[in-house]
């Protein structure tokens, strides 16, 4: 029973990461800046590529860890450098939710057409640090090291931003610029909204192109994830409520393993059960697990 459960648990952690890092990425702007945006979506699938790409190039058959930490660290400055010049030249101007949404949405099919024109549409891979990282068995159970890996970037990038948030004099300007603040008075107060929202930007991309990055070498790289990812996000955000950290992780784990039990005893339902778990959580908790009802 205990080899059982841990196999769900140890299986369902790539996806427990990449949901933890992705939502996030969408999350921070929602819950800073009060701004729905979808470009983190198209910096995913670039994050996704680029790191296949740079990988493969750099690192080829000698891999190595520190060498592919770098090229994700270089990834996820890339994906920050995006999404500022992308808010800069083009989504600080939009004016409304509505605009935005359209307006991003749009954005991604030129992230896509980007794509497609560099990679074409045939998937690409890069799996040597999923198999050279080697396995480890856990009571009974033989899990791969980079399972373990992803998920301790996973739990470092949330601490990293707990700890930004909550212990810095920055951290107090982005709170005061939140939901749970009040943007006129934080700006009254001195606080620069437009220095808080260009960060807030280039950290989502950040964690989108990670998000990205991360998960390539077991997914792939592949024409058209980014949907996939942008309604994984969004359904996590219901489900662990706007701007909660402690919500963005105990929903990856609880759609994650729900995802991978569902897969091995029903495999027909494993893509409702993320919406099955957002339905139910509207109608019990309508603002998240660890949500509260925000003053905006």
């Amino acid at each position: 029973m205990l080899s059982t459960v841990l196999s769900y648990i140890f299986n369902s952690l790539p996806m427990v990461s990449y949901i933890i890092i992705l939502s996030f990425s969408m999350n921070f702007i929602l819950y800073i800046s009060s701004r729905v945006s979808l470009t983190f979506a198209g910096i995913y699938l670039v994050g996704a590529y680029v790191t296949v790409s740079w990988a493969g190039s750099l690192l080829g058959r000698s891999f190595s860890l520190p060498g592919f930490t770098a090229v994700l660290i270089a990834v996820g400055l890339l994906g920050a450098a995006i999404s500022i010049a992308v808010y800069g030249t083009f989504e600080r101007f939009l004016k409304t939710d509505v605009h935005r949404m359209i307006a991003t949405a749009s954005l991604l099919l030129v992230f896509s057409g980007a794509i497609k024109l560099k990679w074409g549409t045939t998937p690409i891979t890069y799996s040597a640090p999923f198999l050279k990282l080697g396995m480890v068995e856990i009571v009974g159970n033989v899990v791969p090291i980079y399972y373990f890996f992803m998920f301790g970037v996973a739990v470092f990038l949330m601490l990293a931003l707990g700890w930004f948030l909550y212990r810095t004099s920055w951290g107090l300007r982005f709170r005061a610029s939140s939901l749970d603040g009040d943007r006129t008075m934080a700006q009254a107060c001195g606080v620069n909204l437009n220095a808080v929202t260009l960060i807030t930007f280039g950290i989502s991309g950040m964690l989108a192109s990670l998000a990205g990055g991360l998960y390539a070498p077991i997914a792939g790289a592949s024409y058209g994830i980014e949907g996939n990812a942008l309604l994984l996000a969004a359904l996590t955000i219901i489900v662990g409520g706007v701007g909660s950290i402690g919500g963005a992780v105990l929903t990856a784990f609880i759609i994650g393993i729900a995802r991978v039990i569902t897969a091995v005893q029903a495999p027909m339902l494993e893509l409702a059960v993320p919406f099955l778990i957002a339905s139910v959580t509207l109608m019990v908790r309508p603002y998240g697990i660890w949500g509260k009802e925000l003053k905006h």
